[in-house]
Parts: structure tokens; C-alpha cells; sequence
């Protein structure tokens, strides 16, 4: 359905801004927070910038829910944050 709604959402610019105010920016900020929540605990580098790993998160699930392609699922989802909380660089030369 949410995919459905983004859709829609490109040619009609009343449904664009609900979809924004009820479900994006809400969405958004409890997952920034919850972000800062981890730098302060020291789970996360201090530098590095909550909004940009949103971003990195949801931006992969959108990809594969929005595209014809393989779906999002729960291995797909535990990779992921994996990769962006280990990093995926090969050892230093």
C-alpha cells in the first residue's frame, strides 16, 4: 500500500503533502532520534550523522519495495544494518 501511495503521491501534490505530515516526517524523526539515542549510548560513532543513516536504511528498503526485484525481507533487513553498523571496508593496506 505504501508503495502504491508514494506513486500517487508524484502527480498528486495534496496527497504528497498528507503523505508527508502524517507519515513520513513522523516516521522520520522517531527514527533519528532513536539514532541519537544510539550515539549517546555509544553504539554508534559520534560523528556520525543520523539523518544520512536513515537515509542509508530506509533509501535501500524504498529501492526494493518501489522496483520490480527481489522483496525486502527480514535476512535482507539484518544485512543491511550489519553492513551500515560493521562497515564493509577490506582490511587497511
Amino acid at each position: 500500500m505504501i508503495g502504491e501511495l508514494i506513486g500517487q503521491a508524484q502527480t498528486d501534490p495534496d496527497l504528497a503533502k498528507a503523505l508527508q505530515q502524517r507519515y513520513t516526517t513522523p516516521r522520520r524523526e522517531l527514527a533519528v532520534a532513536a539514532m541519537r539515542r544510539a550515539q549517546s549510548r555509544g553504539q554508534l560513532r559520534p560523528d556520525a550523522d543520523p539523518e544520512i543513516l536513515v537515509d542509508q536504511l530506509w533509501g535501500a528498503c524504498y529501492h526494493r519495495l518501489l522496483l520490480p526485484g527481489p522483496p525486502v525481507t527480514e535476512g535482507f533487513v539484518v544485512g543491511l544494518v550489519d553492513n551500515l553498523l560493521r562497515g564493509v571496508g577490506g582490511a587497511p593496506h
